[in-house]
């Protein structure tokens, strides 16, 4: 599961670097669109303005030692039989994405765009990618978890 999420997430963000021009690909008009954009901060673009030694090294610091504890939280829960390994799989395959772009690219590439229209205004949430959706539904899954096992 690790190398196909991570495998998903890499060519996806291949094709997006090699082949969408800087314009946004309308997918579903109002809501969903593709689009290419370089994330130098961490989720939600936060640290992005920082300077770049700084931020580069930090992001990149923080990022690979979260994946690390993910790592021996993994090794520890491997043989369980219950849905926790393959969330932790799920989170380290979105790191080890998007550690990739942080060392190949110099940034994180984010394409997914989902917004609303309201009363003639665009909001967005902020763009993301495969990695980020990988991380993000383990993390709320495993909250989910973690509160069903306190009853």
């Amino acid at each position: 599961m690790f190398t196909l999420l991570l495998a998903a997430d890499q060519a996806s963000k291949w094709w997006i670097e090699q082949q969408l021009p800087f314009y946004h690909l309308k997918v579903i008009d109002g809501f969903f669109s593709i689009i290419k954009a370089h994330n130098f901060g961490v989720a939600f673009s936060m640290f992005a303005h920082w300077s770049n030694p700084w931020r580069e090294n930090l992001l990149l610091g923080v990022t690979i030692g979260i994946a690390a504890a993910v790592f021996v939280w993994w090794l520890r829960e491997r043989r369980d039989t219950g849905i926790v390994p393959w969330l932790l799989v799920m989170i380290m395959a979105g790191a080890a994405g998007n550690i990739w772009d942080r060392l190949y690219y110099g940034y994180v590439v984010d394409f997914l765009d989902v917004y609303i229209r309201w009363n003639g205004t665009e909001y967005h949430w902020p763009t993301f990618n495969i990695a980020d959706s990988c991380i993000t539904v383990a993390v709320v899954l495993l909250l989910f978890v973690s509160f069903r096992k306190g009853q």
